[in-house]
């Protein structure tokens, strides 16, 4: 299996190429659909639509990033200083279980319904 599997991956190169050639295409088909809609919806409302746009990209690197980026850093810390103790980990260990339990169930539930199995 991994002789084929070896023998299957393309090298370095290909995929770091592969990777910006997908990168530019998304680039590409990003440019086409906001001179598609600024052609249809006129100059003022493609100036509204860029200034929301420019608005949520700053919302995005201002705001959610940084705490994205201080949850994964300090989450692991924190529940590692609550779990020292026996009963804190005993009580983190059943939120968290019943937490991830409810969600796959609800996910599960959503994937079925979708799915027309239930």
């Amino acid at each position: 299996y991994y002789r084929v599997r070896r023998a299957l991956t393309p090298p370095p190169r290909v995929k770091i190429a592969l990777a910006w050639i997908f990168m530019w295409s998304c680039f590409i088909v990003m440019s086409f659909v906001a001179i598609t809609y600024s052609r249809l919806i006129g100059a003022e409302q493609t100036r509204i639509m860029m200034v929301s746009w420019g608005v949520a990209e700053g919302q995005t690197f201002v705001l959610e990033e940084p705490i994205l980026i201080a949850l994964t850093v300090t989450l692991p810390f924190i529940l590692d200083r609550l779990t020292s103790n026996e009963v804190m980990a005993e009580f983190v260990n059943e939120v968290l279980s019943s937490t991830v339990g409810a969600t796959v169930a609800r996910v599960v539930g959503v994937v079925r319904s979708i799915c027309g199995g239930g």
